[in-house]
């Protein structure tokens, strides 16, 4: 499943991003790292972008780079 299809208040497990480059690096760099939990938080009213809780930090990811998020419920 991808990121921004889980629902909201949900506990999901980060599998694997496939991406590449730069915007993986910045992913990882924001906690964004296979094995990590992540709760999606917050839509926007066109539901991009959507705020993630991860790490105890809010992050808000565009659905053009969260599609690339591959997780699983925990």
């Amino acid at each position: 499943m991808i990121l921004n299809k889980i629902d909201i208040n949900k506990k999901a497990k980060i599998i694997d991003i496939k991406l590449h480059g730069i915007k993986k690096r910045r992913l990882y760099d924001l906690g964004f790292i296979p094995g990590e939990s992540i709760i999606k938080e917050f839509e926007s009213i066109f539901k991009n972008p959507i705020c993630y809780k991860i790490k105890n930090t809010l992050i808000a990811l565009r659905n053009e780079d969260a599609c690339f998020i591959e997780v699983e419920y925990e």
